[in-house]
């Protein structure tokens, strides 16, 4: 007992001394890093802020340090770069390309190391440098996971509607990137994912599925209307077909109308009724008044809350259907919900012009 307790000891003493000195050695190198930048840094900040016709002077001095300097600043340039947008962006993107680093990073891209492959990665991210999407593409089937989702961020910075088929398909598989993180990489490519989030619509995995037809309709694509409306009326899984009545509320496009009356229909899943429900008090078409007023005796009251809460949208015909139901002439449960609501609106209302006094 006594010898195990000394050997644990011991043993504890060895981790507490290896963690220290690595500790020790990481503080010594990043203080070392900071003395060997220091001098390059203010020079930095300097070509920053000069004006444009003093910036190119600034530059060659920065371009010409040797390589340990620049290996030094580097992580400064790096965070800078994240951190500005316009004139001193263009600068540092300036800076980097006349150092080659662009280049060194992809070549970075297949080091041993996940740290390597992960900052280089991002730095190409930050650099929007489109000639790396094929190489940050092999990424998104990286071992390590950090990697892959630095990967998939890149992707999306720089633009490449390449990648687009790549980020749907590392959403299955052995090797995933979170669907959150896939979304906001194909969103940030705006109109040129359209191409590659329709293709997406046909993909055999159900969330590459919901994945496209959300990117859809968050980037306002109106021209593909016609496949969210499939999807909408044809996908076998309920999360996708939730996900194109939501993105039909956004897209706003008249073509919705019909297969939203159809989704909040009885005999329909309870949360495809609650988000078409949603979605055609967005859509602002007038036309799905009576098909909602009817909705409001719903047994759901989620259906029928969400139901009388589109109806307020829809204007003074919504508004209209609302007292008529609260009047009690559609049944007990209708004229409940018709009711809550406006009084909810009545009391919004209220505080709104109350607010509005006191502001004055």
């Amino acid at each position: 007992m006594t010898q195990a307790l000394v050997y644990l000891l011991a043993l504890a003493l060895a981790l507490s001394l290896l963690i220290t000195g690595i500790r020790s050695v990481r503080t010594y190198r990043q203080n070392r890093r900071r003395r060997i930048a220091a001098p390059v840094r203010a020079l930095l900040l300097e070509l920053l802020c000069a004006a444009e016709d003093e910036q190119s002077a600034l530059l060659d001095r920065i371009t010409r340090v040797d390589k340990r300097t620049w290996k030094a600043l580097e992580p400064t340039v790096a965070s800078m770069l994240g951190k500005v947008s316009g004139r001193a962006r263009t600068t540092l993107v300036l800076l980097y390309e006349r150092r080659g680093s662009p280049a060194d990073a992809v070549a970075r891209l297949r080091s041993r190391s996940a740290v390597r492959r992960g900052r280089a990665a991002q730095v190409l991210g930050q650099l929007r440098h489109r000639p790396a999407a094929p190489s940050l593409c092999r990424l998104l089937d990286d071992p390590d996971r950090e990697v892959r989702l630095t990967a998939a961020r890149a992707l999306g910075r720089i633009g490449d509607p390449v990648a687009v088929p790549r980020l749907l398909a590392c959403l299955h598989g052995a090797r995933t990137v979170p669907p959150a993180v896939v979304t906001a990489a194909l969103a940030a490519l705006g109109p040129d994912a359209w191409p590659g989030a329709a293709a997406g619509l046909r993909d055999p995995a159900p969330l590459a599925r919901a994945v496209a037809v959300e990117v859809l309709g968050v980037t306002g694509a109106i021209t593909q209307t016609p496949g969210i409306v499939r999807a909408l009326r044809e996908d076998p899984e309920t999360e996708v077909r939730i996900r194109a009545a939501r993105a039909l509320g956004r897209l706003g496009m008249p073509d919705g109308l019909e297969p939203l009356l159809a989704a909040i229909r009885p005999g329909e899943p309870y949360a495809l009724r609650i988000v078409a429900a949603g979605a055609l008090g967005s859509l602002g078409a007038t036309a799905a008044t009576d098909p909602l007023a009817e909705v409001l005796g719903d047994a759901d009251p989620h259906v029928a809350g969400t139901a009388a809460r589109a109806l307020l949208r829809l204007g003074p015909a919504g508004a209209a259907a609302l007292r008529e139901a609260a009047d009690g002439r559609s049944g007990v449960r209708a004229a409940a919900q018709a009711r809550a609501v406006l009084a909810e609106a009545a009391v919004g209302g209220t505080r709104q012009d109350v607010l509005v006094e006191v502001a004055l």
